[in-house]
C-alpha cells in the first residue's frame, strides 16, 4: 500500500533548524536524509513539494550570461539579505527527495589551447580592463579571491610556461556590487580565465629544531616553487 511520508517532528522542530543552518551542507544534506529515510522508512514515497525552514529554498532560473540570463536553466536559489541579493547556484531541492544539482567537481586547473589564447602584443603586451566583479576560485587546496587584473601566486604549475593561459573552472562564488551566487560546490558555467606571468621561487623559510638538554638542533631552509597568475577575466557574471 502506498504512503505519503510526513517531515519527521526533529525536521521542523526550531532548534534543529538552527543546529542545521550552523551546520556544513555535506552534514546538513546526510542529517535530512538520515531523518526523511528513518520517517519513511520501506515503501514511503515523500511528498511533491517539502518546506524546511532551515533554508526557505525557491527555485530560481541561472543563465550563462549571469544572473537571470535565458541561454542555460540551471536550478539555482534566491534570497534577500539587507537588500542584497544572494544566490546558490546549485539545485539542493526536496522535490521528489534529496537530488543534488552536481555530479562531479571540475578540475582546478586546465590549460587553454594555443588556438583559444588572447593575442599578446610583445612590446606593449596584454591589457587587462579592471572589472568591479570578483569571485572565489579553488586552485588545489587553496581558495583566492580575485578580480580581474589582480596578480596571485599559487603552488607551481608543471607543464606552463610564461605567456600561457590557463582556466580555473573550480569557482566557489560570483559577486558584484548587487549580488552574490554561491555554488554548492561550484557555480555551473562559471570559470576564471589568467594568465601565466612567472614562474618564481619564494623566500627563504628557516626550519628549527631542538630539544633542550640533548644537544640536538637542526636548521634547515625551504624555498616554495610558485607560479604567478595574472587574473584576465571572471566570467559567470556581469556588472551592475
Amino acid at each position: 500500500m502506498d504512503r505519503t511520508c510526513q517531515a519527521p517532528h526533529n525536521a521542523t522542530n526550531k532548534r534543529t533548524n538552527e543546529r542545521l543552518v550552523r551546520m556544513s551542507r555535506r552534514h546538513a544534506v546526510r542529517t535530512l536524509a538520515t531523518a526523511f529515510s528513518k520517517a519513511c522508512g520501506n515503501g514511503a514515497t515523500t511528498p511533491a513539494t517539502t518546506t524546511v525552514a532551515a533554508a526557505a529554498w525557491t527555485s530560481v532560473s541561472l543563465g550563462r550570461g549571469g544572473l537571470g540570463g535565458a541561454d542555460t536553466a540551471t536550478s539555482s536559489t534566491t534570497f534577500a539579505t539587507n537588500g542584497r541579493r544572494r544566490t546558490f547556484a546549485s539545485g539542493l531541492t526536496f522535490e521528489g527527495g534529496l537530488t543534488p544539482a552536481y555530479e562531479a567537481v571540475p578540475e582546478s586547473i586546465v590549460v587553454v589551447p594555443d588556438e583559444e589564447k588572447p593575442t599578446i602584443d610583445p612590446t606593449r603586451g596584454l591589457e587587462v580592463s579592471p572589472r568591479d566583479v570578483f569571485g572565489v576560485v579553488q586552485i588545489r587546496s587553496h581558495q583566492f579571491k580575485v578580480s580581474p587584473d589582480d596578480l596571485i601566486y599559487v603552488d607551481k604549475i608543471n607543464g606552463v610556461d610564461v605567456n600561457d593561459v590557463v582556466s580555473l573552472p573550480r569557482v566557489l562564488m560570483l559577486g558584484n556590487k548587487g549580488s552574490t551566487v554561491i555554488g554548492r560546490p561550484t557555480v555551473p558555467g562559471a570559470e576564471v580565465v589568467a594568465l601565466v606571468e612567472e614562474q618564481v621561487r619564494d623566500g627563504k623559510k628557516t626550519i628549527f629544531k631542538m630539544k633542550r638538554r640533548k644537544n640536538h638542533r637542526r636548521r634547515n631552509g625551504f624555498r616554495a616553487q610558485l607560479t604567478g597568475l595574472r587574473i584576465l577575466e571572471v566570467r559567470g557574471i556581469e556588472e551592475e
